[in-house]
């Protein structure tokens, strides 16, 4: 399988460096370090988040794959109570370009908001759901950054201590 065409479109009209990785069909991003061993915080984990009750209010949430987000963050971070996680079933209809679970953090091409948290400036690169379940995108952290223009935020909760 190669990544979605509307992903590679997107990346190739934008003249960015990167390069599509082929793997085993994984459905997490734990999975998916594992699989291509790299640590879980290189991997951008895409959420979908539903700002208010209205329909077509979404942004994209990108967090390191290892971490969760953080709820009341969201919260804060749009300000309102009503800003949740998208469901299975909204995804599936609201993105039915790509596989379940597989959204590329790419908002201009969706024509949606992105919030990066601040961890994934971290590292030299990423990467990142090429809107399937077999493929990944691998690129420098600042192209990614300056390609989707993107606002940087504190959206993970932090670890307990053992």
């Amino acid at each position: 399988m190669a990544i979605n065409p509307q992903v590679k479109e997107y990346l190739d009209s934008k003249r960015v460096d990167y390069e599509a990785i082929p793997h085993a069909k994984v459905f997490s991003t734990i999975e998916e370090a594992h699989i291509l061993g790299i640590a879980g915080d290189e991997i951008a984990k895409t959420l979908v988040i539903h700002v208010t009750h209205e329909a077509g209010d979404q942004a994209l949430v990108v967090i390191p794959g290892s971490r969760k987000v953080g709820k009341e963050k969201i919260r804060e971070v749009f300000g309102t109570k009503h800003a949740r996680l998208a469901l299975e079933d909204e995804m599936s209809r609201d993105f039915p370009q790509f596989e379940l679970g597989a959204v590329p953090p790419l908002g201009e091409l969706l024509d949606l908001p992105v919030y990066i948290d601040e961890r994934l400036l971290s590292h030299d690169t990423i990467l990142f759901s090429g809107g399937t379940h077999m493929d990944s995108v691998k690129m420098q952290v600042h192209d990614f950054f300056n390609l989707t223009e993107s606002i940087l935020v504190d959206m993970v909760e932090e670890r307990e201590a053992a």
